[in-house]
């Protein structure tokens, strides 16, 4: 599976995010997500955690999950992505350019 699949499934990239912020076992997980409005199903959660490990973006210890060096690499870059994002929308580039470009940019 795609790792573009994996990260653009429903309440993956919070599930890593509560991870990474120390929310580790599965009930503080979903616990977690429901109280910030991201709320996902048990049986959606442990499908993302699984396909999480799949991936190598974390790893289960006991009944606990830990981002592995790739999980916290991924991070950084859905980090970097928010801020291209946050750039590009302060730019507000006027309308009249973008016309102006035409299909150059595209």
């Amino acid at each position: 599976m795609s790792i573009f699949n994996v990260l653009g499934k429903k309440g993956t990239i919070e599930i890593l995010y509560k991870i990474k912020e120390g929310v580790n076992s599965f009930t503080s997980i979903k616990n977690a997500l429901d109280m910030e409005g991201y709320g996902v199903s048990t049986r959606t959660l442990a499908e993302r955690l699984n396909e999480l490990e799949e991936e190598n973006l974390i790893q289960k210890d006991g009944n606990k999950y830990y981002l592995t060096k790739k999980g916290h690499e991924a991070i950084e870059i859905i980090e970097n992505i928010m801020k291209w994002e946050a750039k590009w929308k302060e730019a507000k580039i006027p309308k009249i350019i973008i016309g102006m470009l035409g299909d150059k940019e595209r």
